[in-house]
């Protein structure tokens, strides 16, 4: 009986995609991890993903071309002295100053001034560019702290307690060494050119009674001026925002 050998080629896998797998082949064989800045790697939901829901009775229509459909939120009119309202229920997420330019934290701010909402800080403090081209600015409380002072926290018009983000629940982040400039450096108060690493929780509070004390720490420092919101990433929403709003 005859044997022959078995094919030399690598069968193709029902599981991955050639393309998957020629970068696990790459990490193997470099020891380098994939930096990218091209976008997901898989189609992630979207805009055209949203539907729109018609009215009839339970909700009443408008007559789109005399009635105006209001857009417009108002977020902290139940224990701050100075809510924030804005024109649409839109907001610019925070992304960290070292990840993005001055100039680029600037046109976010014009942007959303032009567009009647807010843009948020982001790891790494405020910086004067967004400060001064933002309307309604969120100030981001991180577990890494970086860049934290009571002044910016009460220069800011509300403050978003970070728990977590929908890119990854429950992990933490990393600005890479080569994007740390002498300003990001002294802003963080970190050496410059080595990855600077952003925890995965607070570390001064552990659960959702630490979280209410927190709260009150905030409001207290800013004189009970400033709306405070928690943000926290699509992990187990049901109970995170029953917690959330407990505290």
């Amino acid at each position: 009986m005859s044997y022959q050998n078995p094919p030399t080629t690598p069968r193709r896998s029902a599981t991955f995609d050639e393309y998957t797998l020629s970068e696990i082949r790459r990490a193997a064989a470099t020891g380098i991890y994939d930096i990218r800045g091209a976008g997901a790697k898989r189609k992630v939901p979207h805009f055209d993903d949203l539907l729109f829901l018609g009215a009839s009775i339970s909700r009443y229509p408008l007559e789109g071309y005399r009635e105006r459909c209001g857009t417009n939120i108002v977020l902290g009119s139940r224990h701050a002295r100075k809510p924030i309202e804005l024109k649409i229920p839109i907001t610019i997420a925070g992304m960290s100053f070292g990840a993005l330019s001055g100039p680029a934290k600037e046109a976010l701010g014009r942007g959303a001034t032009a567009a009647g909402t807010s843009t948020t800080t982001g790891d790494g403090g405020m910086t004067e560019e967004e400060r001064g081209h933002s309307q309604v600015l969120v100030y981001q409380y991180l577990p890494s702290r970086y860049g934290m002072n009571p002044r910016d926290l009460r220069r800011a018009d509300a403050i978003e307690v970070v728990v977590g983000q929908g890119a990854k629940p429950g992990g933490g982040g990393m600005l890479l060494g080569q994007k740390i400039s002498d300003r990001v450096a002294e802003m963080r108060t970190l050496p410059k050119g080595i990855d600077q690493r952003s925890a995965c929780r607070h570390p001064d509070w552990t659960g959702p009674d630490d979280l209410e004390i927190k709260i009150l720490e905030l409001r207290e420092i800013t004189g009970w001026e400033k709306p405070i919101y928690v943000k926290i990433g699509g992990a187990r929403p049901y109970y995170d925002t029953a917690l959330a709003v407990k505290a």
